[in-house]
């Protein structure tokens, strides 16, 4: 009989924390309550400095026209926007959205509003009525978004939501237009009017664009609303009334989860200062501090961003370059990447494991990217090999972590010197205790799980958020441990090894990662069950190389009913909320897998789209082999793969290597 080894001490704080020790943290996080703080501390470095560069386009050479902005003129803004919020005389803690691209007015927004309210940061891409669903949820009383641009879609969608909004009383409109520069700036502002004249008719050259808002809705331009406000301070900082302090509501952040829309997670400033502290005490100050260049292509509305290309170089002095409104997805930025790296010099860059997997496909040859010192990849898992071509490829270190926006941004990350882990999620940030638990059905601690046994993964700390705005979402998502600890379950399951790092080997919440992007397959089955003939149905992930995953459907139909698959695809594309949700598959089956109690039982339905995306990766090249998925002690089951030719067993060990499945290639 073997014995278990014991628990590896869950807080790492004591060989992690390397550039910060707990007393410094504790007081740097009384010094900086707020984000505010946490910003002017990097202006102090050096006003003079640069905090934000832009540029529009990544085609051709376009990359190299940017606007900039040093820390004085950025913070002289946040000022600006925090007066301006403040003006509109709402009740203390007014949640005020934001529905923008990656713009300069959209870090300047985050920060500004929350001097003195909420910001609740939204994905454009999100419906119209979803949108309109979480800003009603939350009460939101402003909306800061787009003008009218074309082949934008932002102002169509805005105008519903102050349709449908009973709380919204203002709209604060960003010109697009006054971002392009040069020669280009004047037919875009014609092609602008030209729209608007299109939408509104005549009533445009009397009353503008937003003749079409509601007459309860106040409107106000951006650049003319800030105009008039002071430059040089917060006029209502001396107002305890007014005060923000370390557990104001900060930031509203819209997470998946499983109500078949997005929850809605309250965050406070001390989550935020906290978790950035947390990553200066791994990291140091000098990854993406005052010097350095940090690129942001995630979007704003997704915490990474935020927090990691965001909050973090700006609370040390660094320089953030936004790249395009639409980030990484940015036409010509995948094939001009490494070009970017070289003219601006950039230190470091966050991304997902779908920006690594295409930037494999572009060579670097010719470009000096010797600036480049780290990168990390966060959001969804990243696969083995494509982790492994990328160093070796590119020669840069990949720095692989984990967190949620439950807990502000991150939660562990493998370390920039010393041991790394391939595959793992790393060890605990400084000062954020995680754990490896055995949880009962009822979701009730039974005890800390031992070194290399599954179990939920589990984080607390000063970044953990208060909670979901919705309180019934709250009741299964906390447990105490018999220390009298509170511990956020997050839902994932994984392992600790004997040195500490941890290893996630599925997710108990049955979310789709899509490139990053959390989708709730309820958003899929919802609407799918009112469609007709459908009896039961499941939406999974489908192992995929580029995305990691994809949301596919699998049906089983009403007895004697036939469904029309392409039928149900069309009405899929009308009728799910979300685009990225929308399946790329549909499978007819004839009967569903269930559990015991009558539950879809998904791991069966994820046994089939693993096969089926290994066998037909084989078939493209011409690969032989047997495929099974047995059951394993840690993942659940694996998919097993058996080469009928040894000489290829190489080439299939790379092909699979790119999925994000727990598998075996022999």
């Amino acid at each position: 009989m073997s014995t278990l080894k014991q628990p590896v001490q869950t807080d790492q704080t004591t060989d992690v924390a390397k550039f910060m020790d707990s007393a410094t943290y504790q007081q740097k996080l009384s010094d900086t309550p707020t984000t505010y703080e946490l910003l002017k501390t990097g202006h102090d470095i050096d006003p003079t400095a640069p905090a934000l560069s832009y540029f529009l386009q990544a085609t051709d050479d376009n990359y190299q026209t940017h606007e900039s902005l040093s820390y004085a003129q950025f913070l002289a803004q946040v000022h600006q926007v925090g007066n301006f919020i403040d003006s509109l005389n709402l009740e203390n803690d007014a949640v005020i959205a934001m529905l923008l691209p990656n713009l300069p007015e959209a870090f300047i927004s985050i920060f500004g509003v929350q001097t003195r309210h909420i910001i609740m940061p939204i994905n454009p891409l999100l419906e119209p009525e979803v949108i309109s669903d979480l800003l009603s949820t939350a009460q939101a009383r402003a909306l800061i978004t787009l003008a009218p641009f074309p082949k934008v879609e932002i102002w169509q969608k805005a105008q519903y939501i102050a349709k449908h909004v009973p709380t919204l009383a203002h709209i604060i409109t960003i010109n697009l237009a006054d971002h392009v520069l040069g020669k280009k700036s004047l037919p875009a502002k014609l092609l602008q009017y030209k729209q608007s004249l299109a939408e509104n008719g005549w009533q445009s050259l009397l009353f503008g664009y937003e003749a079409g808002l509601p007459t309860h809705i106040q409107h106000h331009h951006w650049t003319i609303a800030l105009a008039t406000q002071p430059k040089d301070k917060l006029t209502f900082a001396n107002n305890p009334q007014k005060h923000r302090h370390a557990e104001s509501f900060s930031s509203f952040f819209c997470t998946g989860g499983t109500t078949g829309r997005p929850k809605i997670a309250m965050r406070q400033h001390k989550n935020e200062v906290s978790n950035v502290l947390q990553v200066r005490a791994v990291l140091g100050d000098d990854v993406v501090g005052h010097g350095k260049t940090v690129m942001c292509g995630l979007p704003l509305f997704h915490v990474n961003a935020l927090m990691v290309t965001g909050a973090l170089p700006l609370s040390v002095g660094g320089h953030i370059l936004l790249a395009t409104p639409q980030g990484y997805r940015g036409e010509g930025m995948i094939d001009n990447f490494w070009r970017i790296i070289e003219y601006y010099r950039v230190n470091f860059f966050s991304g997902v494991p779908t920006l690594y997997s295409a930037l494999l496909n572009v060579a670097s040859e010719g470009c000096d990217v010797s600036s480049l010192e780290y990168c990390l990849c966060g959001a969804a898992p990243m696969p083995v090999e494509v982790f492994k071509q990328f160093e070796a490829q590119t020669g840069i270190t990949i720095l692989e972590a984990y967190g949620m926006t439950e807990g502000n941004c991150g939660s562990s990350t493998n370390p920039k010197d010393g041991q790394r882990k391939i595959g793992s999620i790393g060890r605990p940030f400084p000062y954020q205790p995680m754990t490896v638990a055995i949880i009962d059905d009822s979701g009730n601690f039974e005890r800390h799980a031992n070194v290399d046994e599954v179990g939920v993964v589990a984080i607390r700390g000063d970044n953990v958020f208060v909670g979901y705005y919705i309180d019934s979402q709250n009741a299964d998502i906390w447990f105490t441990d018999d220390a009298g600890n509170r511990w956020l379950n997050t839902g994932d399951l994984g392992y600790q090894d004997s040195d500490g790092f941890f290893f996630l080997t599925g997710r108990k919440k049955e979310l789709i990662i899509r490139g990053g992007h959390n989708i709730d397959p309820k958003l899929i089955e919802g609407p799918v069950y009112q469609f007709e003939g459908v009896a039961l149905c499941a939406a999974i992930g489908k192992p995929d190389v580029y995305a990691g995953e994809l949301p596919i459907l699998y049906v089983q139909p009403k007895p004697d009913t036939t469904i029309d698959i392409e039928a149900l695809q069309t009405y899929c594309q009308t009728n799910i909320g979300e685009r990225a949700a929308i399946p790329k598959e549909i499978h007819i089956i004839d009967e569903m897998p269930l559990t015991p109690v009558g539950k879809v039982f998904k791991p069966a339905l994820k046994r089939l789209a693993n096969v089926a995306t290994v066998e037909q990766m084989l078939s493209e090249h011409n690969i032989k082999a047997t495929i099974s998925t047995p059951e394993h002690a840690k993942y659940g089951f694996i998919t097993k793969v058996v080469v009928d030719n040894r000489e290829q067993l190489e080439q299939a060990q790379h092909l699979i290597g790119q999925l994000t499945i727990a598998s075996e290639v022999s």
